[in-house]
């Protein structure tokens, strides 16, 4: 059940006094502090001075690249009303709206969407692992709204600003929220659910992504665990079969997790999804189509239903098992659950598939780390294809000094997959890192046939682009793939608007 309206909103409206924002934050109101300031609210929050609505909250974050207390008069003059800011500011500005001033204003925002998240009571599901996130998160979104109003992340809203962004677009009109929680570094995991306060919860995979920060699996895996404390005091949360970290025998050890992560499992259900006898949701006959993959779910007292994604891999059937399972713990009904994911499609850039001139193009652009990475090629070797499948991979970033290493393991990964029959015939990269993928699937290769696996390495985006383009044909399988940072959705662009 979900509480009713609250005093200081107004149908569905945001609305925080300035006043609420100084108790809260434990700001300061620069300049004279009057009723009239104390009394002025805000109906919006945002931290881009370019797209402030009118009476916004504007929150200045001071980032390495830019300072957003520069832009705190342009914000005042596209609409806000409010800004929190971690600097003075001239007169001129002051004149032009409330500035309230705090030592971290990224801290502040999270303090105030903590304090406004707990004004509904409304159950949020979080939604983290090292891949796959926000497939998972669109297609719980998809499963549940065939039964429930359903809050559910806008595209990468999930870090500790975005996820503070979120907690402010709660109204009463929902019945749950669906959150993505991404962490790059120590700590982090534990501001977002101090934020989202989520009663359930799904670790996708413990893999590699941003190990240079956090040093070692281990630690990334106890960094997730802890999305755990925003229970409370017990909850749900949902564990794939198939992650070798997280199904360790002392994955929830106390020397494994923080204290009060420990604490907190004690009385909360731990439920594994997959293929295993284990698992409380299982699939079973799991088959890839030429446009998508199918399976057979069995949901205690339920019964089996077969399942028929519009999306290729076996890593997509336990995104949508995770699904299944929380529209099951929320009443949703089943058969119309099912009928929601099945009507799920690829978020852009997260595995679109693009045709032209008779070849078809993979765009998995979004962002890369060795296990999407990976899942990736397999979306490419299980999909039907009448000529030859490309690979196009760049660097992965944030590896660390793990980087040479994990992309040699890509190198063999494909080499190895190429034993017996070529799946991919091929293979281009991009990248100063990347070439240790293009290395070592040729020293895996050694014993293919001259000419049946074709390998090229570029720094240059733009010579991969002539490359690609130079040699692909009707009937041809492209797949694209590399950190964001890597700017591979303009190859897929280059190719298409060729």
């Amino acid at each position: 059940m979900i509480n009713k309206r609250y005093k200081g909103r107004e149908d569905n409206i945001l609305r925080i006094t300035v006043s609420e924002i100084v108790d809260v934050t434990g700001g300061v109101i620069l300049g004279e502090k009057t009723e009239d300031k104390l009394n002025k609210f805000v109906t919006h929050v945002s931290s881009n001075s370019r797209e402030i609505e009118k009476n916004s909250l504007f929150v200045a974050i001071k980032g390495e690249r830019t300072d957003g207390n520069k832009y705190v008069a342009s914000a005042f003059d596209n609409g806000a009303s409010v800004s929190l800011v971690s600097e003075d500011m001239d007169e001129e500005t002051l004149e032009k709206g409330v500035c309230i001033k705090t030592d971290d204003t990224l801290r502040a925002i999270q303090k105030l969407a903590g304090w406004y998240r707990k004004k509904y009571q409304i159950p949020v599901i979080g939604v983290t692992g090292s891949v796959g996130k926000t497939t998972t998160k669109e297609m719980i979104a998809a499963a549940l709204g065939a039964g429930k109003k359903v809050l559910k992340t806008r595209g990468n809203l999930n870090s500790q600003l975005g996820v503070a962004l979120m907690m402010f677009e709660l109204t009463d009109e929902y019945d749950i929220g669906v959150i993505e929680m991404g962490m790059s570094e120590p700590g982090e995991m534990h501001r977002l659910t101090e934020m989202a306060g989520p009663c359930a919860a799904v670790i996708t995979n413990i893999g590699v992504s941003h190990i240079g920060q956090l040093g070692s699996r281990e630690n990334i895996r106890k960094e997730k665990i802890d999305i755990v404390r925003g229970f409370r005091k017990s909850g749900i949360l949902l564990i794939p079969s198939n992650d070798e970290m997280l199904n360790a025998p002392d994955a929830f050890d106390r020397e494994n997790v923080s204290r009060e992560a420990d604490v907190i499992l004690d009385d909360s259900q731990i439920i594994y999804y997959g293929e295993d006898e284990k698992c409380l949701i299982k699939a079973e006959n799991i088959h890839n189509e030429d446009k998508g993959v199918s399976f057979d779910v069995d949901i205690p007292g339920k019964g089996k239903h077969r399942v028929s994604l519009a999306v290729l891999g076996v890593h997509n059937v336990y995104n949508a098992l995770a699904a299944l399972a929380f529209a099951d713990i929320f009443g949703v009904d089943i058969k119309a659950a099912i009928k929601g994911i099945e009507e799920y499609r690829p978020v852009a850039m997260r595995g679109e598939f693009f045709e032209k001139n008779g070849f078809t193009i993979i765009d998995d652009t979004y962002n890369a780390s060795p296990d999407s990475m990976k899942s990736g090629l397999s979306v490419l070797w299980d999909k039907k294809c009448d000529g030859k499948r490309y690979a196009v991979l760049a660097d992965i970033l944030e590896l660390g000094q793990e980087s040479e290493r994990l992309h040699r393991e890509i190198g063999r990964y494909i080499a190895k997959n190429n034993e017996g029959t070529i799946k991919t015939d091929v293979l281009i990269t991009v990248g100063r890192e990347a070439a240790y993928i293009a290395k070592e699937a040729i020293k895996g290769s050694a014993e293919i046939k001259d000419g049946a696996f074709v390998v090229r390495s570029f720094e240059d985006r733009a010579d991969a682009l002539d490359f690609l383009k130079s040699n692909i044909k009707a009937g041809d399988l492209v797949l694209c793939k590399g950190s964001r940072g890597m700017q591979m959705d303009k190859i897929v662009k280059g190719v298409l608007d060729d």
